[in-house]
């Protein structure tokens, strides 16, 4: 091993001194080794942070982790199927009897009327789009007529004269 030390001098000047086995010129190609080395190791750490935040690299490195953590949040986000329960005609008159059921006719024609509307505001969509199509083209029709040069006479005969002043 190296070791350096430091000796101030009564003029406060600071002179190095080695005392090792290695010169000046080993310990400087060493250092400008552990450099090129430390560049490659910092490539290489950033590379790998990189391939570990992305999504692709877990579900490359485990599989069959991926499929049950996707499996999970698709049975947590699929909501559970309504229990249908079919009474027998005695259950539900006695049902009605006790006033704990409600019957909603109007239900049926509620959604009968939602699809109709929803028919209807697609319809005024798509007419108001179609109409603002065609006041766009007639507007730049016109913009381009307007921008177009007026008609100049060719020769002087085709000027109106007044030869009566």
């Amino acid at each position: 091993m190296w070791s350096v030390r430091l000796s101030r001098s009564r003029d406060e000047r600071s002179s190095y001194t080695l005392g090792s086995d290695e010169t000046a010129e080993t310990i400087c190609k060493r250092m400008a080794e552990l450099r090129r080395e430390l560049i490659h190791d910092m490539q290489d750490v950033s590379r790998s942070a990189e391939a570990m935040t992305s999504p692709s690299y877990y579900i490359r490195k485990f599989p069959w982790a991926t499929l049950a953590l996707a499996a999970g949040v698709g049975y947590m986000l699929i909501p559970k199927k309504k229990q249908v329960v079919y009474p027998d005609m005695e259950a539900l008159a006695e049902l009605v009897r006790k006033n704990q059921v409600n019957f909603n006719a109007s239900k049926a024609t509620e959604e009968s009327q939602g699809v109709v509307k929803t028919l209807a505001v697609m319809g005024l969509t798509w007419a108001a789009k179609a109409g603002m199509n065609y006041v766009i083209q007639q507007l730049t029709t016109a913009a381009s007529k307007a921008m177009e040069p007026k008609e100049t006479p060719s020769s002087p005969v085709d000027e109106p004269t007044d030869v009566t002043g």
